[in-house]
């Protein structure tokens, strides 16, 4: 069971990390064009396209964080209470110590999902800059 969970972990966390990798060489490739000044229309255009992709991402990064958020709170409750009444009384700081040690793995997928989250943020708004740099160079080239 915890080899299980510990490869799905990993296995979230190569996806999500593929996938900031392949966001990032998309941008990296409309920042070039951008600087190099080519096709300004198209390097508009995939902009607003990749920041809409990314936002929908967004709102789906907080859902699943909010879900995660509730596992680990109705989790963190359980094991309270088993620890609560556990048959050799724990003070309340060893009982947050062995709750916090059983729910460590759904804790760090949180972490992993609000990593996510972060990067997916900051490439919306590394986006919306870009926004403005390419209407800045359009009115540069119209001079």
């Amino acid at each position: 069971m915890a080899l299980e969970i510990k490869e799905r972990i990993s296995q979230l966390d190569e996806y999500l990390s593929k996938q900031r990798d392949e966001w990032t060489q998309k941008i990296k490739q409309l920042t070039s064009d951008l600087k190099l000044g080519n096709n300004l229309e198209e390097v508009s255009a995939y902009t607003l396209s990749y920041r809409q992709i990314l936002v929908e991402q967004l709102a789906t990064m907080g859902n699943k964080i909010r879900s995660q958020k509730s596992v680990i709170d109705k989790k963190y409750k359980e094991k309270w209470m088993e620890y609560y009444s556990f048959d050799y009384k724990l003070t309340d700081r060893q009982r947050e110590k062995f709750v916090e040690a059983d729910i460590a793995d759904d804790t760090h997928i949180l972490e992993i999902l609000q990593t996510q989250k972060s990067f997916i943020e900051g490439s919306v708004k590394t986006l919306d800059n870009m926004g403005f740099a390419i209407k800045n160079r359009l009115d540069i080239n119209k001079l």
